[in-house]
C-alpha cells in the first residue's frame, strides 16, 4: 500500500519531503548516483586541466561531497567553494567526523543557491568544476549557468563541465534520436537533458567563452565507471 501511495506523489512534493525528513548516507548515494571512486576521477580531471593547490576552485553541484573531499584536501586553505541547492546531501556527508574536520581546517565554504550565481562572494575563480548538472538542466538554464559563471571566472580561468550531447558518443551515450536539443523547460532529474555541441558553443560565445569538447575525458572516466558516459567540455 505504501509503495502505491509513493507512486502517486508528484516528484516536486517528494523532493520537498526529502528535505524535511532525516536522510542517511545510502539515501544520498542513491540520489546522486556517484561514490568516492567517481569523486577521485573528477578530481583527476580537474588536475589534468592544470589545477594547483594555490588555485581557487568553485564546484557547481557539490552534492554528497564525493568530488569535494579530494579537492578540499588538495587545495590550500580557503580555496574551495561548493554550490548545491540540495543542502541535505552535504549535511549527510558532514556527519562523517573526518569530513567535518577537513572542511573546518581548510575553511571550505558552501552555498545553497540554485541560479549558479556566487558573485556576492567577491571571489574570482581559476577553475569552475561541474559534474552532472548541465546534463539535467532545463534548456534555458545553460545560458544562466554560462552568464553567472563567466562573471566570477578569473582571467585565464577554465570551466570543466559534464553534459549530455545530442550527438551521443562512442562510450555508451545514445544521444537524441534526431540529434537535436531536447529543449526541456524544467530541470530533468533523474531524467537527462540534451544539447547539441553547436548550441553550447553559440551560448558560450555570447558570454566571451570558447567551448571545447574533450572526448578523451569520457574515455578516461568510462574505463573505471563504464556507465558514467557523460561528455566533457572545457570553457575558456
Amino acid at each position: 500500500m505504501i509503495d502505491r501511495i509513493k507512486k502517486l506523489v508528484p516528484l516536486a512534493i517528494k523532493r520537498t519531503l526529502r528535505q524535511l525528513l532525516p536522510q542517511g548516507l545510502d539515501d544520498a548515494k542513491h540520489y546522486v548516483y556517484t561514490d568516492d571512486i567517481s569523486g577521485q576521477l573528477q578530481f583527476e580531471l580537474v588536475k589534468r586541466e592544470g589545477c594547483r593547490p594555490s588555485s581557487k576552485v568553485l564546484e557547481i553541484g557539490c552534492g554528497n561531497l564525493h568530488g569535494a573531499v579530494p579537492l578540499i584536501q588538495y587545495l590550500e586553505q580557503g580555496n574551495y567553494v561548493g554550490v548545491d541547492p540540495n543542502k541535505w546531501l552535504r549535511q549527510v556527508a558532514m556527519k562523517n567526523h573526518h569530513v567535518r574536520l577537513l572542511v573546518k581546517k581548510k575553511r571550505a565554504r558552501f552555498l545553497g543557491v540554485d541560479d549558479f550565481d556566487v558573485s556576492k562572494l567577491g571571489v574570482k575563480f581559476d577553475f569552475v568544476f561541474s559534474h552532472s548538472v548541465l546534463s539535467h538542466c532545463a534548456h534555458w538554464q545553460l545560458e544562466v549557468f554560462l552568464r553567472n559563471i563567466s562573471k566570477v571566472l578569473a582571467p585565464g580561468g577554465r570551466i570543466l563541465a559534464s553534459i549530455r550531447l545530442a550527438e551521443g558518443n562512442a562510450y555508451g551515450s545514445s544521444g537524441t534520436p534526431d540529434r537535436e536539443d531536447s529543449k526541456d523547460q524544467m530541470w530533468q532529474y533523474p531524467g537527462v537533458s540534451w544539447f547539441k555541441l553547436s548550441t553550447v558553443k553559440e551560448a558560450a560565445e555570447k558570454h566571451g567563452l570558447t567551448a571545447v569538447h574533450v572526448p578523451e575525458y569520457t574515455e578516461f572516466y568510462t574505463k573505471t565507471r563504464p556507465n558514467e558516459y557523460h561528455d566533457w567540455l572545457v570553457f575558456v
